[in-house]
């Protein structure tokens, strides 16, 4: 396998998705303003997309992402190893500086309405979160775990159903009023950025070792 290869050219049905859904997310952003377009949103709410949507925005984010690391670890070579984990790594604390530090007082909508005395549907006991609603920490880590996924398959049907994954928790971080959508696509670009930059990184790298498993060294994926 030409580890140089362009991510473009192997992952191109994700990039689709990825810029479908910011784009979307942008255009109504911009036409409804932030507060109407949430507001537009959750009317549409139902007993079964709440239980689907509290089970999946953890699941597929932070169980997803160990489970996948774990996977990474015993069945792939360390390259896809550390895609994942260093890019996580950066984004995370990166996501977390801004939360801390520019927008620690920057409401999130459960919490925002209430205090502004508007009617909003929230999921009965679902906790509601106060602060720091930018960026999007699930869907950073969403974004992440979507690309690395997509990498360990050429089938571009596959490479779909995976890119999907990303969206999905964006728009149950929305549904589930932890974030605002402008807050899914800041924490999903920073993802995807620092993904490609660590991609890139690691593929400067030519040790051996990168191209060998964790578990018997002797073989590659």
């Amino acid at each position: 396998m030409n580890q140089q290869k362009d991510l473009f050219l192997r992952i191109w049905p994700f990039f689709i998705v990825f810029f479908i859904y910011n784009f979307a997310a942008i255009a109504m952003t911009q036409y409804y303003g932030r507060d109407e377009l949430h507001l537009h949103f959750n009317q549409y709410s139902n007993h079964y997309l709440d239980k689907l949507f509290v089970f999946y925005t953890d699941f597929g984010t932070y169980y997803l992402f160990f489970i996948l690391l774990g996977y990474l670890f015993w069945k792939t070579t360390r390259r896809y190893f550390y895609y994942l984990l260093a890019s996580g790594a950066v984004a995370t604390t990166i996501s977390v500086f801004f939360k801390n530090v520019y927008f620690e007082q920057v409401l999130r909508p459960g919490y925002y309405f209430t205090q502004k005395k508007i009617d909003i549907v929230l999921v009965k006991d679902y906790a509601i979160q106060m602060a720091s609603t930018f960026p999007s920490g699930h869907s950073l880590t969403a974004a992440i775990i979507s690309m690395t996924l997509c990498l360990l398959t050429k089938n571009r049907w596959l490479q779909l159903f995976f890119a999907l994954h990303f969206p999905s928790i964006a728009i149950s971080r929305i549904y589930l009023s932890r974030h605002f959508a402008i807050d899914t696509v800041g924490g999903s670009f920073i993802g995807f950025f620092i993904f490609i930059f660590m991609y890139y990184i690691i593929n400067q790298s030519n040790k051996p070792k990168l191209d060998q498993k964790f578990i018997n060294n002797g073989s590659s994926k």
